[in-house]
């Protein structure tokens, strides 16, 4: 079987892809990442076969910043659910930001279409909004298989997928793209997910970060419980480094006693000054090896933390600024294991309050407990193949 799996050029985006292409390889199927010139060496070092398709210059983040300062945009904030309106204008809004995913996947759709004519794919894996994807897919008769990243905020895009990606597909002929695909492969817990209805498998996720090297004392307990501090790279890569809380997480903590780590960019270092003797500098690493000896972890609600923290069981405190960090904090607290704190109102006392009651509050352990044992009775990567092979025969 030969799988075409495509995704918008940000890393995040990308990352969920890898556990599932690694063990369609494993099974000895042929893989091909397709995705932007500039995210081609990220797809290299996942050990994955990359295509980069289209314009070199064309670089998302970069769009996204211009954008953004010519919107002069501000932190999202919370939105009362009991309003319909107002819930409905909010979702709009912001699933039409996802028209940058669109000029992603117009910039690879050519060199794109021209591999796949020529190479065949018998599937095509992609995350939602690697909107070349379900073009390819639609255009060359195959199945679309759409692997969520978290929780499923962008179903809803299907109901006026012509605002977004109308363009794109006429551009080909199409009267839609069909952008939810054929089957969508679901790592989320029911009690996060939205009950959308669609053809769903679920699947246990397996955490992927990139390389790198963790040390040794990293992968040790504490004789007290430990904080994880983490921040993404999404709001660094936008330009928007006064949004990165963490330092100030680390203050709120500064007097609690607790063993604080904390895993940011090297280069926003300096925003701590000198840490308190209860901080440890672990730098930018994935999150997976270090969440085993965490009790708390605090992060700003990036798909990856969100899910990274499930899979260990650890109570978060989720401190969201950006639409889908939003959306992360609110199905986190409402499943249960953890808290939201909008990073508007997160002042040193509020920080310090939350992570205290996520500490003292043995509920928040439990429920983090059954969602962790949820997520790892579903069906492995490598077992999905399986399920996927099934599908097509």
């Amino acid at each position: 079987m030969r799988v075409l799996a495509a995704t918008w050029d940000l890393p995040g985006h990308f990352n969920p892809l890898v556990p599932l292409c690694w063990a369609l390889r494993a099974a000895g199927h042929e893989v091909t990442v397709v995705s932007n010139p500039g995210l081609a060496p990220a797809i290299s070092r996942s050990g994955l076969p990359a295509l980069a398709a289209g314009r070199p210059d064309f670089d998302s983040y970069t769009v996204l910043r211009e954008r953004l300062a010519q919107r002069k945009w501000k932190p999202t904030q919370p939105v009362d659910r009991a309003d319909h309106d107002q819930v409905e204008r909010t979702r709009r809004r912001r699933l039409n930001g996802l028209r940058i995913a669109t000029d992603s996947a117009a910039a690879q759709a050519d060199d794109a279409l021209a591999f796949a004519r020529s190479w065949r794919p018998d599937l095509v894996l992609y995350e939602p909004a690697g909107f070349l994807g379900p073009l390819v897919a639609r255009l060359l008769g195959v199945p679309a298989v759409r692997l969520l990243w978290s929780v499923d905020f962008t179903a809803s895009l299907a109901e006026f997928e012509a605002d977004v990606v109308g363009d794109l597909a006429e551009r080909y002929g199409l009267d839609t793209l069909g952008v939810n695909g054929d089957l969508t492969l679901d790592p989320c817990p029911p009690a996060l997910q939205y009950p959308y209805e669609l053809a769903r498998q679920r699947f246990r996720y397996v955490p992927y970060n990139g390389p790198s090297v963790v040390p040794a004392w990293a992968n040790e307990r504490p004789d007290r419980p430990r904080v994880c501090v983490t921040w993404g790279t999404s709001q660094h890569r936008l330009g928007f480094d006064d949004m990165v809380l963490a330092p100030r997480v680390v203050e709120a903590l500064a007097d609690v006693d607790v063993d604080v780590v904390v895993a940011v960019l090297d280069s926003q270092r300096e925003a701590f000054g000198t840490p308190p003797p209860n901080v440890s500098w672990i730098g930018q690493v994935p999150l997976h090896p270090l969440l085993g000896t965490c009790d708390v972890l605090v992060q700003q609600g990036g798909a990856g933390g969100t899910m990274t923290g499930l899979i260990h069981g650890v109570p978060q405190l989720v401190v969201p600024q950006l639409p889908d960090e939003l959306f992360h904090g609110q199905q986190m607290e409402k499943g249960g294991g953890g808290l939201t704190l909008p990073g508007a109102d997160a002042t040193v006392e509020a920080l310090r309050a939350h992570v205290v009651k996520l500490l003292e509050a043995p509920s928040y352990r439990q429920r983090a407990g059954e969602l962790r044992a949820d997520m790892l009775a579903q069906p492995s990567p490598a077992e999905i193949v399986d399920i996927l092979q099934e599908r097509l025969t």
